[in-house]
């Protein structure tokens, strides 16, 4: 699929997008922290897609290459905006509206994205790839072109701020 989507061809552009899009975007959102970036990130994908593919070499899944390609693209958005976004509070209910008990995976979430979006950039990121994409240090030292070190530095110091943010409140 991926070889005829290469060539151009709609039918599998649309499979590929259909299988990936809902990883892609979750992928663009988490380190742009915003849906019309996280949109932004995904239509630069897409419309590169069959130029992409052409230069996918096949030694790994198609999954993974695409979430690495979506968060290089990503990470490209974020610094050419030069601005880091805050959460929107939409997300966050009002106070009247919600009844949940402390233990509701909502405000569990939401607790969540708050301290993320308490991170530098730079720990979010590393956060991101790492924690919730599973990229190794040495993927992400690549992917960021820093040292496999600082990847794993960046992690230290944000889960210790993590913690900090969401237990010790």
């Amino acid at each position: 699929m991926s070889r005829r989507a290469a060539r151009g061809d709609r039918r599998a552009l649309h499979a590929l997008y259909e299988e990936y899009s809902e990883q892609l975007f979750a992928v663009a959102y988490r380190l742009t922290e915003s849906s019309a970036d996280a949109r932004d990130v995904m239509h630069d994908v897409l419309a590169d897609l069959p130029e992409l593919l052409r230069r996918f070499d096949g030694k790994r899944p198609l999954g993974p290459w695409l979430r690495s390609v979506t968060a290089r693209t990503a990470l490209q958005h974020v610094r050419s905006e030069g601005r880091r976004h805050e959460i929107t509070t939409a997300l966050a209910p009002d106070e009247g509206d919600v009844v949940a008990s402390p233990e509701s995976p909502i405000l569990d979430s939401i607790a969540l994205e708050r301290a993320l979006s308490s991170l530098t950039e730079e720990r979010r990121t590393v956060v991101v790839l790492k924690e919730i994409e599973g990229y190794s240090h040495r993927e992400i030292a690549e992917l960021l072109q820093i040292e496999r070190s600082t990847s794993q530095g960046r992690l230290y110091k944000a889960r210790k701020q993590l913690r900090a943010e969401l237990f010790e409140r």
